[in-house]
């Protein structure tokens, strides 16, 4: 069934989904903007804020056609509300995430811990979920552990951009000094993967189960994967820009290898939609 000409996914106006796209991709194109003017700083943390949000925006339109307001809000609350006591105990108390530290370039939203976090984990755990969901909907136990596995490659993508280039975070045996220079993945414990994997796999499962009211099986469909497979891929286009303005081959292998991934959904949706 194809959508109609009303809507682009579900009940939500065709303007209101064009408008957050667009919305989205000026974010995009900003940030880009400014790391060709300002090298990998790029926009700066007003600008990634931004980018985070307008895609979270994104994404949760998706959500809402595909399980209803009330439990995409709830879906998003349960992914975001938990990403902060989770960094906030890493922050803390230096669990699952190690002795992480926050270094207060961003606009906080509880304790030490940026708005753009929980913005940020929504946007990968939601959008990879729906990706994954999208494409093999029914196995509901590989849902949940694709999207994890999906998560922990983009940690390899996002740690480098956000700690190395950014600074908005630093392990605390870098959180004094310069960026760090050595250690794991560009000063992160290589053991923080497991920890990315382990969260993902529990906030996945409970997306899971919060979302299970699937209205029928043309809500799991290649069209429905395309819309956060091309926000991923935008966010991988601007940790690449920057990976690659710094030098940072390391990271600019992990994001050309997410953007092979989230391009082959790409290219799989557009070849279904001209078989069609």
């Amino acid at each position: 069934m194809r959508p109609s000409a009303r809507t682009s996914v579900g009940t939500t106006a065709l303007w209101h989904f064009r408008f957050a796209v667009g919305v989205f991709a000026a974010t995009a194109a900003v940030e880009l903007a400014g790391q060709a003017l300002r090298g990998p700083a790029g926009a700066g943390p007003t600008g990634w804020l931004a980018l985070l949000g307008a895609g979270g925006w994104v994404v949760g339109l998706v959500w809402r056609e595909r399980v209803g307001v009330v439990r995409a809000w709830l879906c998003a609350v349960w992914v975001m509300l938990t990403s902060l006591v989770v960094m906030s105990l890493a922050e803390r108390r230096g669990l699952l995430f190690g002795n992480l530290a926050f270094t207060g370039m961003e606009w906080t939203v509880w304790a030490r811990i940026p708005l753009s976090v929980p913005l940020l984990w929504w946007l990968v755990i939601g959008g990879s979920y729906l990706v994954v969901e999208g494409l093999w909907g029914e196995w509901r136990a590989g849902v949940s552990l694709f999207t994890a596995l999906i998560t922990g490659q983009l940690a390899l993508m996002l740690t480098p951009f956000l700690g190395r280039l950014r600074g908005y975070w630093r392990w605390l045996a870098d959180s004094a000094g310069p960026p760090p220079a050595g250690g794991g993945l560009y000063g992160m414990p290589w053991t923080v993967l497991a920890a990315w994997f382990s969260v993902g796999l529990a906030l996945a499962f409970g997306l899971v189960v919060l979302g299970d009211n699937w209205s029928s099986a043309e809500a799991r469909t290649r069209r429905q994967a395309w819309t956060p497979a091309a926000v991923l891929m935008a966010l991988t286009v601007v940790c690449l820009s920057a990976d690659l303005l710094a030098g940072l081959w390391l990271a600019v292998a992990f994001s050309a290898a997410n953007g092979v991934l989230f391009g082959s959904v790409l290219v799989w949706y557009l070849r279904d939609r001209g078989a069609r």
